[in-house]
Order: C-alpha cells, then sequence, then structure tokens
C-alpha cells in the first residue's frame, strides 16, 4: 500500500513539475511579442522617481481618472532596482504567474488530492487568457499570487481552529484591491468565511491583520482625506459603467467574462477583426466550451453536495461552499453596475476558483464511472490543454507576423523598440509616450522640440503617412523621420 502511494506521489509530483515548467515557457518565450502600452511606460517612470526619493501616496490613474493604491508602482521600483527594462520587468510578471500556479497544486492537492491539484494547475497553466495576462506588465497580473495565497489563507481559517494565519486574510485582502480595486468583491466570501467560523477564528490575529492592512492603505487614504475622497466617487461612477442598463447587466458580463477567462473566449476583443483562424484556433475555442461546460458541472455538483449535507456539513462540503462564495460572490458584487462596467481584467480575482471549479466538475463526472476515473479526468486535460497551447502558440506565430493586432493587444513591444533605438540614434524624439519612454526615459517629448518622428499603425490605419522626411517601416509601424536627421 505504501509502496502505491509512493508511486503515485511520484507520478503526481512529476506531473505538477511538467506543467509548471510548460506554465514558464508559454509565459516566458518572446517577450519581445508583449504588449506594451503607456501605461508600462508611466509606471517604470514613476518606479525611477520612487528610487531617486520621489515618495509616492498613490499610483497610476485609471480610465475614470481615479488614482489606484501605490503599491503596484513600489513593486515596480523593485523590479526596476533589480534590473532596468521593460523586458525584465514583463518577465516579473511571468514568473510569479508560475509561481501562483505552482503554490496552486499545492494548495489544492491537499485538501481534493492529486488528480484534481493537476487538473486545476493545467488549466492554469495553459488557458489562453490565464497566459496573456502572465506575460504583460500591468498592476492586475500580480493578482493570481495573492489570490491563491488568500485561498490558502481561508482554507486554513476554516479548518484549523484559532489559527494565527487569520491574520494573512485583512493583509492578503488589501494588497489585492491595492493590485485592482476588483478584488473588493473578495469582501463577500471573507465575510461569510469569518462569520461562519465566528466561534473559531482568532479574532486578535484578525484585528491585527486589519491593522496592518490599513496601515498599507494609510498612504492612499490620507491623500483621498485630502483631496475630498475624489478617488472613491470616480471609483464608483466608473464601477456603475458609462451608460444605463437594466439591474442586473454587470453580474450577466461578469459571469460572460468569467468563462472567457477559463476559455479561449473572447479573443477578438484582442485581435480586432482578423485573427489566425485554422485548426489550432478551432481546437482552442472548442477545448474552451469544454472547461466552461465543466465549470458549470463543478458549480452545480458543488451546490448539491452542500446541499445533502444539510446543517451538518463535511470538510469537503464547507471547501465547496468556500469555493462557490468566492465565484458568486464576484458576480452579485456587479448587480447594480451596467455591462460596461466590467472590464476583462476586473474577473481576474476568479483565478484559480474558477479553474478548481471546473476541475471538480471533471473529477466528479469521471467519479460516475467509477472505475479508472483518474486516466479518464487527466486523459480530458491533456487533450483540453494541447488544445490550449496549440491556440496560444498559434495566436503568438499570429503576433509575430503581423507584428500586433488591430484589437487590443497593439503593436508588439519589440517594434516600439526597434522605433525608439532608430529615434534615439538621429538624437530624435517620437510623439508616442511609450516609445519616447523607450527613447530617451521621458513620458512627453520635451516643450519646444521641433526634431520629432511621426508614425502610424499600419493595422488600424493603411493610409499612407503624410511625410516629408525619411520613410520607415518597423513591423507595422511606418514612421516619418524628418529630413537631416542623421546617425550619432
Amino acid at each position: 500500500m505504501r509502496s502505491m502511494r509512493s508511486r503515485r506521489l511520484s507520478w503526481g509530483s512529476a506531473g505538477a513539475t511538467a506543467v509548471v515548467v510548460l506554465a514558464a515557457w508559454l509565459r516566458l518565450r518572446h517577450l519581445g511579442l508583449a504588449e506594451y502600452y503607456n501605461d508600462q511606460a508611466v509606471a517604470l517612470r514613476i518606479a525611477h522617481d520612487i528610487l531617486h526619493g520621489d515618495i509616492r501616496t498613490v499610483g497610476l490613474a485609471s480610465s475614470s481618472g481615479a488614482s489606484n493604491p501605490p503599491l503596484y508602482v513600489y513593486i515596480v521600483a523593485v523590479v526596476v532596482w533589480v534590473r532596468d527594462g521593460v523586458l525584465f520587468a514583463t518577465a516579473s510578471v511571468a514568473v510569479l504567474s508560475v509561481v501562483a500556479i505552482a503554490l496552486a497544486y499545492v494548495v489544492v492537492r491537499r485538501r481534493f488530492g492529486g488528480t484534481v491539484a493537476l487538473i486545476t494547475t493545467a488549466l492554469f497553466a495553459t488557458a489562453p487568457w490565464a497566459v496573456l495576462y502572465g506575460r504583460h506588465l500591468w498592476q492586475q497580473d500580480y493578482l493570481p499570487l495573492v489570490t491563491v495565497a488568500l485561498l490558502w489563507s481561508l482554507f486554513a481559517v476554516l479548518e484549523r481552529d484559532r489559527t494565527r494565519v487569520a491574520l494573512l486574510v485583512p493583509v492578503l485582502f488589501v494588497i489585492a484591491i491595492q493590485l485592482n480595486l476588483s478584488a473588493v468583491a473578495l469582501i463577500l466570501p471573507i465575510g461569510a468565511l469569518i462569520a461562519y467560523r465566528a466561534r473559531h477564528v482568532d479574532w486578535r490575529a484578525v484585528i491585527a491583520g486589519a491593522a496592518v492592512g490599513v496601515a498599507l492603505l494609510s498612504p492612499w487614504l490620507a491623500h483621498n482625506a485630502k483631496h475630498g475622497f475624489r478617488d472613491f466617487g470616480l471609483i464608483v461612477n466608473d464601477g456603475r459603467g458609462h451608460h444605463g442598463g437594466a439591474m442586473g447587466t454587470g453580474t450577466i458580463e461578469a459571469v460572460r467574462l468569467t468563462f472567457h477567462l477559463v476559455s479561449a473566449g473572447g479573443w477578438s476583443f484582442l485581435t480586432g477583426a482578423q485573427h489566425p483562424g485554422g485548426a489550432p484556433w478551432t481546437l482552442g475555442r472548442t477545448a474552451g466550451y469544454v472547461v466552461v461546460a465543466l465549470l458549470v458541472l463543478g458549480m452545480v455538483t458543488s451546490f448539491v453536495r452542500v446541499v445533502r449535507d444539510g446543517r451538518h456539513p463535511g470538510i469537503d462540503a464547507e471547501r465547496r461552499a468556500l469555493l462557490l462564495v468566492w465565484l458568486v460572490g464576484i458576480w452579485l458584487s456587479y448587480i447594480v453596475s451596467s455591462r460596461s462596467g466590467v472590464g476583462p481584467h476586473y474577473l481576474i480575482v476568479s483565478y484559480p476558483v474558477s479553474f478548481l471549479l471546473a476541475a471538480l466538475g471533471l473529477d466528479d463526472a469521471a467519479a460516475l464511472l467509477l472505475r479508472r476515473s483518474a486516466v479518464i479526468s487527466l486523459a480530458v486535460t491533456a487533450a483540453v490543454a494541447a488544445a490550449f497551447v496549440a491556440f496560444t502558440l498559434s495566436f503568438q506565430a499570429f503576433v509575430r507576423h503581423h507584428g500586433g493586432t488591430a484589437g487590443a493587444y497593439g503593436i508588439v513591444y519589440a517594434d516600439r523598440a526597434a522605433l525608439a533605438a532608430a529615434a534615439r540614434a538621429r538624437d530624435l524624439h517620437v510623439g508616442d509616450t511609450s516609445t519616447e519612454y523607450l527613447a530617451w526615459g521621458h513620458l512627453a517629448v520635451p516643450t519646444g522640440t521641433t526634431r520629432i518622428v511621426t508614425f502610424r499603425d499600419r493595422l488600424i490605419d493603411t493610409s499612407p503617412l503624410p511625410c516629408s522626411g525619411q520613410r520607415r517601416s518597423f513591423g507595422p509601424i511606418e514612421a516619418c523621420f524628418p529630413h537631416g536627421a542623421v546617425m550619432r
């Protein structure tokens, strides 16, 4: 018996290691193809300012105009202190994403077994949106590591009487909302669990954690107190959406986007009208439908387990209830929002719970077959993961060939960097925030500068660029260099 268990542990560890290696490969390959926009340039510029003594009480401004809490820019400052560069900063996101996947395996395996853990991490490692958010320098892309750690701390509070791990719950919650304010929805599973375990919670640890959390958020709170809590008002208005809509449309959109983020749905948001197509595209989308079906099934079987156990639930039912409250709580937090008030990145907080519920759905379905249920589950998972990998590689090849997309993905970093290098070599500036930063470290062209490179994104606009100087191309970028520009 011991020998059989040892072999299972060995095979499980080998499988998990393979999944983690695959996750790293998908996220770290061809980082020059990663997205690069003004947000990244602004974050890196602020990081340099911080390292030169400019203490910040707020972070980047959101699309609504509200200033985010400052934790993200301090994280980027640490990354820049280690090594300056966009690609290294992007790699830091990839590495922490892989760490989150490895930690998810450890957290899930102890509670739901090796098969469910391997399914969860395989989906987490290969789902196209998870890969995308694991190779993009954006503040919410650091969230998965925090949400995995928060899930572990909530499980610990559920399973152990008066554990000091309870201190981490409010701390991790505050860290999560500093990385993206959409994480405020996690107050629902946190509140529900603490209320359920009220007699068994170490309240001193919770209070101490809350004090630490408030201290972490205090610079932003002090800034808002000084400015009439302007950011709070902007955040609330932005969360409601920019257009009117019936009550509940925000929740419907949150459900839809959650399904996208565990699958390959909604990819036209990134690509625009043109996409790779072909067999990998079809396989990836089909695999995505399978995972969405498994997620729904996992929610149903978990709900049945919770109801069946009634007033005296076992620990498995309690754990499943926590997962359901986590996901449904996120959806219900948008009940008063319109559809326009919900963005895809807001649902990153559903990781890794959405993948875990899908894994439970597959495991529960396979268990009905009684024999070789683990083999069936892992075979289905392998097929889905292979289809997801093919989809992602197809997309990366498409982006490499075209230099980006006409959708939200935009022009790849490598081509913007090539334009910036050419401009710098000729002592020129570029009329674009992100490219100007790469060339000179500025976010704007200095006042009075006339020697400026103008350019056009041919993925969006194919009309000729007016140019009285020298035309040059950098992937999909058509640039106009002024006359007399020479290499230094």
